[in-house]
Formats: structure tokens, C-alpha cells, sequence
């Protein structure tokens, strides 16, 4: 249509067509304001959605330390151009961050020491060989006019034998009367060495070295079943897990009792709990996730050092499972945010106090640090990180003195530290600028809502500022497990339970784990027919009646 006859048409016409044009672009502009939203909305769950990721790569593929974040060549705090005001770091000028170099990056070579190489092996048996000597004849050619002995010029070596099998044949003495030829004598059991079980091959040695390879160094039943077929024995997986099972029921068993009485007498637990896959014995198709808790303690908490790992009723990881292990338990727990412990304390504050752990918090933000390495959060993440280790160089500077002179130092010098970060922390998640499915704001929320039980420490000297001794303690079952994968049946659990808790409370007090397990099953073996059980006094693995065999010299 050109312009003359644009001009002709009716003025009501036009009017019209310029209103349905309008209709049509507002709608339009309508439609893209709501994309752009939605794009906008997108894009934010994409970044924290990218943000898991890369936790998750870190985590799995990542270096584990959180030590040097702040390192040259990462992300670093420009705080003398106030782009970031630090208060943490204000307040605790007297006490500077103090981070050790990782072993990953800093290597330090030493000189040997004198001797050092002698004392490495002093312990171990020595055999002194023959001394090699040049013959007569030579010597005269090498010395006409004679010659003196010089001190012998000695090296040493070491060799490695590897474990045996020695099989004891037993005889026992068998009589028959001359005139009476239906009496038989046997030689009495009076006269026959105690066995561990009944007409089986196992000893106390074997069950020691089952155990220790099992326990301590997590070797799973069928590669202890290669490695003794190997060494020209068959001993199948299934009874090596019979053997186990019967062996904690039948003797250890009052060990473990015995153990956990002792722990509950201490003024301070540690505790933390991991999953792991069961088989039920009825349905092998059928698996659950159920639940192994272990509980610690230390000479620092009115208790001698103990590891006592638990296995309740149906694997429960609620409430009634910590209830009924801490039955007779008066103190107080150091945990992770897990809600089930803070309900135990809601359920008995008379007898329960809840500490948070601070290492938690700070993994919240150091995780999402260590995975992005270069965005604007990551200052907030950065600080965050800053201040709890300030927090932790302030109550680190009184370590040594009194409960009463820690407690005084943590109300002067360490609070007014705790009030910053939670102050600042708070602002931070108020502020809106980070969105709430952020990483960083995640990890502000949790020490918000932990802020409770993540104050308890200013309040009590003894409690530390994390839960690290349980998760230490938690993560030998933990390597166990990615090498065995399932547990068969619940007993299996339960035995697990108790022989774990005996071979780590060995490791704790200094022993020699297979040493002691022997020496342990012989006398369990021993007063198995007594009455009483307060022989277990002098079995303990912190008892100073052990015999020097079962001791670490180092």
C-alpha cells in the first residue's frame, strides 16, 4: 500500500490497527520480561547447581586438606585497601594465623642422625654372624713385619621373614586294662592345654592374626582367605567370619562391656556415626543402610583413651539408639550438627550438654573455596575461613595453662572473636546478595543455626572447638568398609562393633595389636569358667599389669 492510498483510508480504520498493534507489542514485551525472568532464575540454579559440582569433583578427586587457602597463586584478601574489613583479624593481631605448611608441598630434608638407623631396629632380634677374617697366609704377604687387630668394622641389615603356618599335633595317652579289656582310659582334659574352641584348628595365635589383619590393617575375609591359601592354608571365608562372630560372643564380649563401662564414666564423649551397607542372611537380594555410631574418650576427660564402636538395635541411627548406649552417661557430647543429638539434649538437659564443632563450619565454606578459584564469593568464603582459624589461634595460645586460666583466656581473648564471626556471618546471610541456594549461603545458614552449640565451648574449658577425635576414630571402620562393602548379618555387625573397639583402643594406649590379642584371648581363654569378671582389670588395654611384650617402645 503506498502513501495515496494510505490517505483514503477511513481514520476509525487506522486508529484501530494502531491499537492492535500496541496490544501485540505490549504483550510481547510481556512474554520476554517472563523469559528474561526465567532465564534469570535459571542461570542462578545453574551456577549453584555448577557450585555442587564442583564440590562434589573437589571432594572425590581433590586434595582434602584445607590448610593454604589463601596461598600465592589463589585467592587472596586485599585488606589494606578496605575492599574486605576482617574484624576477626583486628581483634586477634596478638594472635597471628599460624598455618603449617601441607607435607604435600614443602618437603624438608634432614640429615640421619647419629645412631638413628640403630634405633630404628633396636627391638628387633639380632643375630650376630660370624666374624669374616682375611686367612694367615695372606696377612703375612700383606704385613712382613706383622700386623695388630683393629675394632671389627660392622653393617648391618635386615631381613624379613614372612608369617608361617605351624601345624601342633597333639597326642593324648590311651589305656586299657590287661584283665578288664572293656575298660579304656583316656588322659584326662585336666591334662590337655585350654583350647579357644573345641575341635577346630583355631588357636589364639590364629585368631589374633585374623583379627589384626581384618580390624586393624582392613584387609577383607576373602583376600585374608588368598593370602592364607597362599602361605599353603585353607581356611574358607565363611569360617574365618564364624570364627569372628563366636570368638566376640563367646570371650571378647565381656571386654567390650567392661570397656563401655569405663567410657561412661567420663566427664566428655565424642561421638559421630556412618552408614554402611547390611545383607540379611534371610534374603541376600535384600539390603538395608544401616547405621555403625563410635563413641571416644581421653586421659583429658577423667578416662583412660578409648574407642568403643556400637552397632544398636536394627542399625537405628534415631534418638533411642545414642539414648540407650549413654545410659548411665552424665556430661557432655561433642558432635556434628546431626539434629538427633540435640534432641537428646532437649529430652535430658540435666544430664546432657551439646557441643558443636567448628571444623564443620569452617568445611562448609573451605569445600566451596577450594572448588572455585576465582569468584567474587569466594572473598566471603575466604574470610569466613579466616576467621574461625583466628578463633582457633586465640584459644590454641592457651592450651597449656589451667582449666580455670583457659576458661578466663576464652572469655577475654576468644568470645569477642565468636561474637564477630556471628555477627558478620548473620549480615552476610541477611544481606541478599547471595542467592539461597548459594553454596556460601548454605554454609552461613548451618552456623546459624548451630551458633548454640557451636558457643558451648566458651563455657566449659575442656570441650574442644571440634568433633576431630571421633571422625578420626570413625574412619578406620570407614576404610574397612569400602574394602568389604557389606556386612552379612547383624551379628556380624554386632562382632564387628566389638572387635573394632578393642583393636582401636589398643592402638590408642600404645600396644602391639596382635601381642595384645593373643595375650588377651590365652587369658579370657583362661578365666573363662570364673564366676567374676574383675580379672578384666589387669586385661584392659590401658592396664599398667600388661606384659612388656604387648608394648610399643616408640
Amino acid at each position: 500500500m503506498n502513501r495515496e492510498k494510505l490517505n483514503n483510508v477511513p481514520h476509525e480504520f487506522l486508529v484501530e490497527m494502531y491499537m492492535q498493534l500496541q496490544r501485540s507489542f505490549d504483550i510481547i514485551n510481556d512474554q520476554l520480561e517472563t523469559v528474561q525472568g526465567q532465564n534469570t532464575e535459571l542461570m542462578k540454579q545453574l551456577k549453584n547447581l555448577q557450585d555442587k559440582v564442583d564440590i562434589l569433583t573437589e571432594y572425590r578427586f581433590g586434595r582434602k586438606s584445607e590448610k593454604n587457602l589463601s596461598d600465592p597463586g589463589q585467592l587472596t584478601l586485599n585488606l589494606e585497601t578496605g575492599e574486605v574489613f576482617n574484624e576477626a583479624e583486628q581483634l586477634a593481631d596478638e594472635h597471628p594465623l599460624s598455618e603449617e605448611p601441607d607435607i604435600e608441598e614443602v618437603i624438608v630434608r634432614r640429615r640421619k642422625s647419629k645412631g638413628k638407623r640403630a634405633e630404628d631396629i633396636k627391638d628387633v632380634e639380632r643375630i650376630v654372624e660370624p666374624t669374616i677374617t682375611i686367612p694367615d697366609e695372606e696377612l703375612a704377604v700383606l704385613f712382613p713385619s706383622g700386623y695388630r687387630m683393629l675394632p671389627d668394622e660392622v653393617y648391618t641389615d635386615l631381613e624379613f621373614i614372612p608369617a608361617k603356618f605351624v601345624a601342633h599335633e597333639h597326642h593324648y595317652a590311651v589305656y586299657a586294662g590287661k584283665g578288664d579289656k572293656s575298660l579304656v582310659v583316656r588322659a584326662s582334659r585336666d591334662y590337655k592345654a585350654l583350647r579357644i574352641l573345641d575341635n577346630s584348628l583355631l588357636t589364639s595365635s590364629l585368631m589374633a592374626g585374623i583379627i589384626d589383619d581384618k580390624y586393624v590393617n582392613h584387609m577383607p575375609a576373602n583376600r585374608i582367605h588368598e593370602d592364607f591359601l597362599r602361605k599353603g592354608v585353607e581356611i574358607s571365608r565363611q569360617r574365618l567370619a564364624h570364627w569372628c562372630i563366636y570368638i566376640a560372643e563367646r570371650y571378647l564380649s565381656h571386654m567390650y562391656e567392661r570397656m563401655k563401662q569405663e567410657l561412661r564414666k567420663a566427664r566428655l564423649l565424642h561421638s559421630d556415626e556412618t552408614p554402611f551397607v547390611l545383607r540379611h542372611h534371610e534374603n541376600e537380594e535384600q539390603r538395608s543402610k544401616d547405621y555403625m555410631w563410635v563413641y571416644h574418650t581421653d586421659q583429658k576427660y577423667g578416662s583412660p583413651s578409648i574407642y568403643v564402636y556400637d552397632y544398636p538395635l536394627n542399625g537405628s541411627r534415631n534418638v533411642d539408639a545414642i539414648s540407650k548406649f549413654l545410659a548411665g552417661f552424665n556430661g557432655i557430647l561433642v558432635t556434628d550438627g546431626y539434629q538427633v543429638y540435640h534432641s537428646l539434649e532437649k529430652k535430658d538437659p540435666d544430664r546432657f550438654t551439646v557441643a558443636g564443632c567448628w571444623v564443620h563450619a569452617r568445611r562448609k565454606f573451605a569445600e566451596y573455596l577450594k572448588s572455585n578459584k576465582a569468584n567474587v564469593r569466594d572473598t566471603i568464603a575466604l574470610e569466613a575461613v579466616q576467621r574461625i582459624s583466628s578463633i582457633y589461634d586465640a584459644d590454641k595460645s592457651a592450651k597449656d595453662k589451667s582449666e580455670e586460666e583457659h576458661l578466663q583466656h576464652r572469655k577475654e581473648k576468644v568470645k569477642p572473636l565468636v561474637d564477630a564471626y556471628f555477627a558478620w556471618v548473620k549480615t552476610i546471610a541477611t544481606s541478599g546478595n547471595i542467592d539461597k541456594g548459594n553454596a556460601v549461603y548454605r554454609a552461613s545458614s548451618y552456623s546459624i543455626n548451630q551458633e548454640k552449640f557451636l558457643r558451648e565451648f566458651l563455657n566449659n574449658p575442656i570441650i574442644p572447638l571440634d568433633n576431630n577425635d571421633a571422625e578420626r576414630s570413625i574412619r578406620s571402620f570407614c576404610i574397612g568398609k569400602h574394602n568389604w562393602y557389606v556386612i552379612d548379618t547383624p551379628k556380624g555387625a554386632t562382632s564387628s562393633a566389638m572387635l573394632y573397639s578393642i583393636a582401636e583402643t589398643a592402638k590408642a594406649n600404645n600396644l602391639k595389636t596382635f601381642e595384645y590379642l593373643k595375650y588377651l584371648l590365652d587369658q579370657l581363654v583362661f578365666h573363662s569358667n570364673d564366676r567374676s569378671d574383675d580379672y578384666l582389670d589387669d586385661l584392659v588395654p590401658w592396664s599398667d599389669k600388661l606384659p612388656d611384650s604387648c608394648r610399643k617402645t616408640k
